[in-house]
């Protein structure tokens, strides 16, 4: 039945890709030449319909059907992009190292690959959010304690991405919890027996094989089965966007924090930011005697206020901000973290912060080396000082040099307490290790949504 299901659900994806493929056709001839006429039509069908069955092909070789991984994450927006820019080699290979149709369609073809793309993400993303959620529910096997099945249950009813807990192997006695839509098993049955009779998609190891007696022979059996095997704390990662603390720990960094491996990836994105920042620059110079202008009438004041944070490798540095606060905000001479509806944000400080504009004169950190375009913001050293006491990984988030937005920034946009920068801490983690172009330019999207949407803070 498993095996049945895997097969409807991937001959799915493949029917909507190919109605995607000639949806995309109609669509590219009818921009290139204002209409479709027959003889246009009749002179690119054929091409396109094997090089629709070629990419087909290109798609489960490159993994794009896999069921398997997680759905609508970055790690799927990024497998998904490389798969289409392999497409985008087989098409031109194709249509220029094979020229047996006589047509050689530069404009089209990239017209038509850049609206295939947009297309077919549009249809994964409809796919793995309202179909796999509803109808093609994968059902988790979780082996671990009881108390551990309750946050996993939350994570996916939460969460989504398909995934659905239907059974508990459990390992710690007398730690149940009532939902009849979970089977419970004790550690003395067969994993195996679990599956067949609960229908199980996934198995989620809240342990190491080896922690638990009797546990490693049990999945080493499912080696012979479509059963997937998941790790738990790579799943929550993965569905989160952050590392949960209960995991880390001096060896998790020894393990995932190799930043000699970034050395490149930290040199071009310098150079990115030296490039991008002198635009920006110029923009902040032109807008900034509007927006003084504006500040001076709405309050009394400074128009600019510095600070002093802490940047890369715990290297203090002074930034820059257009004022949003009133005049000496701080009278007691005590920081402060600012709250969602803070009393001591001015009327136009509030439009600033949710544009983002109030953040803008660190563009000049930015061309100094002290910032970068995307990374964890930086903290003030009064802060940073008492969320190390109280959390000793939180100078790892200085091993790189701050950013102006970042991941935890539109995963997680206010934090006015220690709790809340506890949880942007695991954010900021998540990006020091996954960080590539990737992840930037999806941040870099995400902010200017945000700021589009004047969601900033």
């Amino acid at each position: 039945m498993y095996k049945l299901g895997i097969k409807l659900k991937r001959l799915l994806l493949v029917i909507g890709d190919l109605v995607i493929f000639q949806a995309a056709l109609l669509l590219t001839l009818w921009l290139r030449y204002g209409a479709i006429e027959t003889h246009i039509w009749n002179l690119h069908f054929l091409p396109f319909g094997i090089l629709s069955l070629l990419w087909i092909v290109g798609s489960y070789v490159t993994g794009l059907y896999d069921l398997d991984v997680l759905k609508n994450g970055i790690k799927f927006f990024r497998l998904y992009l490389e798969g289409m820019i392999a497409n985008l080699a087989i098409a031109l290979a194709y249509f220029y190292l094979i020229p047996i149709f006589n047509i050689e369609p530069r404009t089209n073809l990239f017209l038509y690959f850049a609206i295939v793309l947009l297309l077919g993400y549009g249809w994964r993303l409809a796919y793995n959010r309202f179909l796999t959620n509803t109808l093609f529910k994968n059902r988790v096997l979780f082996v671990g304690p009881g108390a551990d099945a309750i946050k996993i249950r939350n994570l996916f009813e939460k969460n989504g991405f398909g995934f659905m807990l239907a059974a508990v192997f459990e390992t710690t006695p007398g730690s149940r919890f009532d939902d009849e839509r979970i089977a419970w098993y004790m550690s003395t049955e067969s994993i195996q027996s679990i599956i067949n009779e609960q229908r199980i998609h996934t198995i989620l190891l809240g342990h190491k094989p080896d922690e638990v007696p009797g546990l490693r022979d049990s999945l080493y059996e499912t080696l012979f089965t479509s059963v997937n095997l998941l790790d738990r704390a790579a799943l929550e990662e993965a569905i989160t966007g952050r590392i949960p603390l209960e995991y880390i720990s001096q060896t998790w960094f020894l393990e995932h924090l190799r930043e000699n491996e970034k050395t490149w990836y930290e040199v071009i994105k310098r150079l990115g930011d030296f490039i991008l920042a002198i635009p920006i620059g110029l923009v902040t110079l032109v807008l900034y005697p509007f927006i003084a202008l504006l500040i001076k009438l709405t309050s009394p004041g400074s128009v600019l206020y510095s600070q002093i944070r802490v940047g890369r490798m715990g290297k203090l540095f002074r930034i820059w901000k257009f004022r949003s606060m009133i005049q000496d905000a701080e009278t007691d001479g005590r920081p402060q973290f600012a709250t969602k509806d803070d009393e001591r944000i001015t009327k136009f400080g509030k439009i600033l912060r949710a544009s983002r504009i109030d953040e803008l004169p660190q563009i000049w950190n930015v061309l100094r080396g002290e910032m970068s375009l995307i990374g964890p913001r930086p903290e003030r050293p009064e802060f940073a000082e008492e969320l190390t006491r109280q959390m000793p990984y939180y100078a790892l988030r200085h091993l790189i040099r701050p950013g102006l937005t970042g991941w935890a920034q539109v995963k997680f946009p206010y934090a006015g307490t220690f709790e809340d920068n506890l949880i942007k801490l695991q954010f900021d983690l998540y990006y020091i290790k996954h960080r590539s172009f990737l992840i930037d330019v999806a941040i870099l999207l995400k902010t200017i949504g945000i700021i589009l949407r004047r969601q900033g803070t």
